[in-house]
Formats: structure tokens, C-alpha cells, sequence
């Protein structure tokens, strides 16, 4: 098979050699016509006509058309897209059917291409038109990044404050807001700079195509102060007293601390931040307060709170005192004045001891708890009422006890005892008078 292809070799590239001469020779001397296509913008003309009606306008479809033209063979090399012109005139806006039609030159290698051999697809394009809106929109400024621990920003100037915004009704009522963005990361001193405005939606995501809005100032101006930060502590002053039968159990609160910033000079000066009595009184309280207070009204001139957390909530804890009744059982509590030449003995193995407090605390209460003392102290012979010592604590006071008795008797020396006392006696007495004598 390779000896049939390398067979008289060079015969067979001279043939193609003459072929393709012979082929160049005919073209050469016929120069055929044959037809091309270039795709071609189409520019727009007396704009100035609708926005003098104050109208916008917006092209329907694709803002290109293919140009057909016809061409000798030998120039078809020479043509391009840039040879042609189209274009619509706004002048010829068709109300109706916002129809206009496409013209077409032939701008360059006229000699090559002739007007008459030029068509383009489509005809026309079809216009949409709608009223221009103008409206005023305030400037926002959006910093991006965080300032160095222990800074925060401060006032933010931007100049100018508003801005005009001006394009179809569709395309401005997408907009709730304009704003500029910088960077702050990092920052430890104040920031100056300019930034092109931006449109937000209501979400405040930024709306990246609105091709017929512009905007009257293209560049603002800000200056984004930045402060030293301070952790300062706040002091409840609580003022007042509750109603009867209720007690103050304290305070909670959302901060214990505010973050301020402000001049270093204004910022050394501020130890702590002191909520007055006026704001926190429990004068009659019968119940717990709770109270929102803005503490910046109690910071001085030129320090701010930190963000967005100017308000603290402070809860008053007020709640009314209850009484239960234990049982207590007087075996084996604690003696106290016990005389040795006496014995004590009960009417009752127990009583009912009465306490007031918090509901929580004598819900957890014991009786054993009570660590109750039985006083015998200035008891004599008989029936003497009972007396117990309970000592009140900070969750309980004792109201009341039930009565009870405590019998005294005294105590009856043994016999042998007392003969042999009467002896001494009398074996002194004779002694003495002995002596006497």
C-alpha cells in the first residue's frame, strides 16, 4: 500500500499544484459574487427627544442586527463589522407599538460593497418607554472591617448628605437606599477619603445592575472618627422602702458594665457610671419593678455608648413574705439554765412553731432546721411556762409558738445523807461552846 502512495510522487504533486493554479486562474479572471453576513450594534440616535418628555427607554431584545451583503469573492477578505453603520432615530418612535426602524450605511469600502446589496435582520426594533423619576436619597455610610481591639467609630461625617437619583420609575423604585462603603480594619485614628455611591435594596443588598439610573455627585466625601473604648462598671443606687410584708430581694440587670468611647482625656476621668435612687425606687413596692434606663443620660458630654446598647434593663425583685407553721418536737432539743437541785419535766412532746419569709426559702425549710433551745434559766418549783429560743435568720423570722409547761420539782436528799449531817452539826455546836467556857 505505501509503494502505491510513494508511486511516482513527484507526477502527483504537480498535479495538485496545477489544480489549485488552475483553479486561482478562473477565480482570478471570473471574480464570483458571493453573499456575507457581519453582525453589527446598532447605535441610537436624538435621544434628547424622549428625555425632553421625560421619558427613559429600554430595547427590547437583543441590541444587534445581522447586515447581508454581497461581495466579489476576491474583496470578501476586506470586510468586517466595522464597515457598516446601523442605527435607529428616536424621532421615528412608533407610540404605538414602540416600533423603529433600523437604517444601515455602508460607512467604508464602499468601492467593494454597493448600498443596494445591503439588508439587514430585523427591520426593526422594537423600544420600551416609561416615565424618568427624580429622587432624593441620604447618604449612608457602610463600613467594612473591624477597628483594633480596644477602638470603635465614632461620628461619621459625609459630605454632601443627599444625593439625586435619576432613571426610569422601574429601575429607581428597586432602590431604598444610597450608601458608601470604606474600609475600616484595623483602624486606630480617623479616616478621610471619598467613595462612589452604591444603590441597596430594602435588605440592604447591593443592587449591581441598574443601567439607566445615574447619579448627580459620582464621588462623597467622609471623615469616620475613630475612638478608644473603655469598659466601665454601673452602679444601682436602690432607694426606698417596700410595703409591708414584702421584702427587696435585689436586683438583675442585662449589664453589669458598659462599653463607652470617647477622648482619651474624657475617658480617664469616668470610673463608673451611677444610676441615681430616683430611677430605681422601691418606695411601696408591692411587687418586682421592671425598669428600661438609658445610661446616657448619665454619661458625660463627648463619651458615648458603644453600638447600640445606650439601654439597660434593671429588675427590681420585690416579693411578699408568707407564713408556715412547723412541728417541732421538744425531746432531745439543747437545755439551756439548768439547775441541778431541780428536775423539769414537759406537758407536750411538741409544738407548732409559726415562720415568715420568702415562699421559696420555707418551702425548703426544716424544723430541724430551726436549731431551737429550750431556756429552764429562773424556773422555781411548779408549773413555769415554756420558753424556746429560735434565733431569726436572713430568710425567716419566728411569729409565734404554741404554749407549753415546763413542772419543776425540787430534788429530795437521801436519808443517810442528812443524819450524818445532823451529827456534824451537833458535834460542832458542843465543840464551840467548849471552847466558850
Amino acid at each position: 500500500m505505501k509503494k502505491k502512495i510513494t508511486n511516482n510522487l513527484g507526477l502527483k504533486l504537480l498535479s495538485l499544484f496545477l489544480a489549485f493554479f488552475l483553479w486561482l486562474l478562473v477565480v482570478n479572471i471570473s471574480n464570483p459574487i458571493i453573499s456575507g453576513t457581519e453582525e453589527v450594534p446598532v447605535e441610537i440616535k436624538n435621544e434628547g427627544v424622549l428625555t425632553a418628555a421625560g421619558l427613559a427607554y429600554e430595547i427590547v431584545g437583543k441590541s444587534t442586527v445581522t447586515v447581508n451583503y454581497r461581495v466579489h469573492i476576491l474583496d470578501e477578505y476586506k470586510i468586517s463589522s466595522s464597515d457598516f453603520k446601523a442605527y435607529i432615530d428616536l424621532e421615528n418612535l412608533y407610540d404605538v407599538t414602540g416600533a423603529v426602524p433600523v437604517e444601515v450605511e455602508v460607512v467604508s469600502h464602499k468601492t467593494e460593497l454597493s448600498s443596494s446589496s445591503v439588508e439587514i435582520t430585523p427591520g426593526v426594533i422594537h423600544v420600551n418607554t416609561e416615565e424618568l423619576q427624580r429622587k432624593s436619597f441620604a447618604v449612608q455610610g457602610k463600613p467594612v472591617g473591624i477597628p483594633k481591639t480596644g477602638y470603635d467609630l465614632g461620628d461619621l461625617k459625609i459630605t454632601p448628605e443627599y444625593v439625586y437619583v435619576r432613571g426610569p420609575v422601574s429601575q429607581v423604585g428597586q432602590i431604598s437606599y444610597v450608601g458608601i462603603e470604606f474600609d475600616v480594619e484595623g483602624a486606630t485614628a480617623d479616616i478621610t477619603g471619598t467613595a462612589s455611591p452604591q444603590f441597596y435594596d430594602a435588605n440592604g443588598n447591593k443592587i449591581e445592575e441598574l443601567s439607566r439610573v445615574t447619579v448627580d455627585i459620582e464621588e462623597i466625601t467622609y471623615e469616620q472618627s475613630v475612638l478608644k473604648v473603655k469598659s466601665v462598671p454601673v452602679i444601682f443606687n436602690v432607694g426606698g422602702t417596700v410595703a409591708s410584708e414584702y421584702e427587696y430581694l435585689g436586683l438583675e440587670t442585662s449589664a453589669q458594665s458598659i462599653s463607652v468611647v470617647g477622648e482619651s482625656s474624657l475617658l480617664q476621668s469616668l470610673t463608673a457610671i451611677n444610676i441615681p435612687e430616683s430611677e430605681l425606687s422601691i418606695e411601696g413596692a408591692t411587687g418586682t419593678k421592671s425598669l428600661t434606663i438609658d445610661v446616657t443620660k448619665y454619661l458625660p458630654e463627648g463619651v458615648d455608648v458603644v453600638g447600640n446598647n445606650k439601654n439597660i434593663t434593671v429588675k427590681l425583685k420585690v416579693e411578699p413574705l408568707v407564713t408556715r407553721t412547723l412541728t417541732l418536737n421538744l425531746k432531745g432539743l439543747p437545755e439551756t439554765g439548768r439547775e441541778d437541785d431541780y428536775k423539769y419535766s414537759l406537758n407536750s412532746d411538741s409544738v407548732e412553731v409559726t415562720v415568715k419569709g420568702l415562699e421559696e426559702a420555707l418551702n425548703n425549710l426544716d424544723a430541724d432546721q430551726l436549731e431551737a433551745e429550750i431556756s429552764l434559766a429562773g424556773m422555781i418549783p411548779g408549773e413555769n411556762p415554756g420558753v424556746l429560743n429560735i434565733e431569726d435568720t436572713d430568710t425567716y423570722r419566728v411569729i409565734s409558738y404554741t404554749p407549753f409547761t415546763v413542772t419543776v420539782t425540787e430534788t429530795v436528799a437521801p436519808v443517810s445523807a442528812g443524819a450524818d449531817n445532823v451529827a456534824e452539826k451537833e458535834e460542832t455546836e458542843t465543840h464551840s461552846s467548849e471552847t466558850t467556857e
